[in-house]
């Protein structure tokens, strides 16, 4: 049939063609794979970590909202009526994550928020030395009284000062709730999270029948090959990834995963199924391949009787595309016959492949974005928690725990510096009969306003703190007892001469005392505490300097 010079030379280099439009094609479709598969991986793999910085700050936002509670005098005081109270309310601010609220005394006795009693057997629940350097417990999921469904129970504990166990304040968070939120997650398409706690026990899955009945394996499954390589990186690294085959479904499936600080053991998946992410690309190789065998198989067919009209563009549209391939913009063959068709479906072949490139350029910079803002959202929700754990709820002024904290800082840079640094420890007077002949309401009220005086009193770089009770203590740096006794006189004349009504006259007593050379801050402080004391025993309404 081609007998001619020509025509089999347009016969040799159409043979040819075609091997290049194949080897273009699977150039194209390896390097653009692997490149998906990274980014798809590379995303998933922050958004695991994401998801899962949010899942533990939830559980620290919790164990925040315990700790508060386990400082309220009122919890201290073990009053019953008043501990339902704050166990119902604690509930309320949960926002629906809490099916119950529990108090347990050192005698096992638990009280519920529905007022409920009875006494704690459950194995899982800590007591005694198991408290010892532990500053709050998440539980594995378990079947309690409160639910027929599994809960996990959130707890801190309450000690006393020698950090002995007195109380346990806890919450039980339903695991539909954890559910409710890995669903709320918003995942690629074929992309679902699921979640194991630190005994590998399947605790949220899409498939409800893994859940609370699967345990990751590290030996081989004939079910899920190749996951047990998953479960031997869940052991030693904090995030990563594999791959593995779905028996079930038959169907190949990307991994990532990333532990949970705040739930030690716990590990947060991601699992996407393989097909999806290929599934663009195939479609477009799929489409240039039809293409391309369509075009060629006209081409041969008229190659015969058109050699000599399509010698020329065949030529022009090796040179263009040999042009394309050394990076320069394919140039479309002026031809009105399948070498210009053919043409037209490289050019638009190429333009497929660069949007979608360009697509996911843009996808990666949309989800760098999407990162840095949810990375700002942690940030801001840290500080707010922050402020929560070192405010005191009711003066809004620094309570003990951060107190102890700023003092070591300011007694680090007056050791520097070689400063000077003034203790003042003040205490309301007969505070205890304000609030058994007015009530706590308006005690509450007296403490608020004397701390409102003090703040706008001292200058910013003074700590002030409500050290407990109706005690207050002012850090006052570069200072002296001598140069700001006055300064302290006027402050207390200032609250002597205030209307706390329906309380009568409010004053108070304190002691002042400046930090000695190489003092120890306990030294430091009982110094100022004599000086109090000596106030008190000397008529009250009066500041000593030790």
């Amino acid at each position: 049939m081609f007998h001619s010079i020509k025509a089999k030379v347009v016969t040799t280099y159409s043979l040819l063609m075609i091997a290049f439009i194949s080897l273009l094609l699977l150039a194209v479709f390896v390097n653009e794979r692997d490149n998906i598969l990274k980014l798809e991986l590379e995303n998933s793999s922050e958004i695991s970590k994401m998801h899962a910085a949010l899942l533990s700050k939830e559980f620290a936002k919790y164990v925040a909202m315990l700790r508060m509670l386990s400082d309220d005098p009122q919890i201290k005081s073990n009053d019953q009526a008043a501990i339902i109270h704050k166990l119902q309310r604690l509930i309320n601010i949960g926002n629906g994550d809490f099916i119950n609220a529990i108090y347990v005394d050192n005698e096992l006795n638990l009280t519920d928020a529905s007022g409920g009693h009875h006494k704690v057997d459950h194995p899982l629940f800590l007591r005694n030395e198991q408290w010892e350097n532990k500053t709050y417990n998440i539980t594995v999921p378990l079947y309690s009284r409160f639910t027929p469904d599994p809960v996990v129970i959130v707890a801190v504990p309450r000690l006393d000062i020698n950090n002995k166990w007195l109380a346990t304040l806890a919450v039980a968070v339903p695991l539909g709730v954890i559910s409710n939120k890995l669903s709320s997650i918003k995942l690629s398409k074929g992309s679902f999270a699921w979640l194991t706690d630190s005994n590998d026990l399947v605790v949220s899955h899409p498939i409800q029948d893994f859940v609370m009945k699967v345990t990751l394996q590290e030996e081989e499954s004939e079910t899920f090959p190749g996951f047990y390589k998953i479960t031997k990186q869940t052991r030693k690294q904090y995030d990563g990834y594999g791959q593995y085959l779905d028996m079930i479904n038959n169907e190949s499936k990307i991994v990532t995963f990333s532990k949970i600080d705040y739930l030690p053991g716990w590990n947060f998946f991601i699992t996407t199924n393989e097909s999806e992410v290929f599934r663009e690309i195939n479609n477009i190789m799929r489409n240039i391949l039809m293409i391309s065998i369509l075009l060629t198989a006209i081409f041969l067919l008229l190659i015969s009787r058109l050699s000599n009209r399509i010698t020329k563009p065949i030529v022009e549209l090796t040179k263009s595309v040999k042009e394309a391939k050394n990076g320069n913009d394919l140039i479309l063959v002026n031809a009105k016959d399948e070498i210009g068709e053919l043409s037209k479906a490289f050019y638009d072949s190429a333009q497929k492949i660069y949007h979608h490139t360009t697509n996911l350029e843009q996808m990666i910079v949309y989800r760098t974005q999407e990162i840095s803002n949810k990375n700002q959202l942690l940030s801001e929700q840290n500080d707010k928690l922050e402020e929560l754990a070192s405010k005191d709820s009711l003066t809004q002024l620094y309570n003990r725990r951060a107190f102890n904290v700023l003092v070591e800082k300011e007694i680090s840079r007056a050791s520097r510096h070689g400063h000077s640094m003034t203790l003042v420890l003040l205490d309301i007077d007969d505070f205890k009969a304000i609030n058994d002949k007015c009530g706590h309401n308006v005690g509450d009220d007296v403490l608020r306003r004397v701390a409102t005086v003090l703040l706008s009193n001292v200058r910013k770089e003074n700590i002030v703190c409500r050290w407990g009770g109706e005690e207050f203590v002012i850090l006052i740096p570069e200072t002296t007892s001598d140069v700001v006794f006055d300064h302290m006189e006027t402050i207390r004349k200032t609250i002597e001469g205030m209307d706390f009504s329906p309380a009568n006259k409010v004053t108070f007593s304190a002691g002042m005392a400046t930090m000695l050379i190489d003092e120890y801050f306990e030294d430091w402080l009982q110094r100022a505490d004599r000086a109090l004391y000596r106030a008190k025993v000397t008529g009250r309404n009066k500041i000593i300097k030790a």
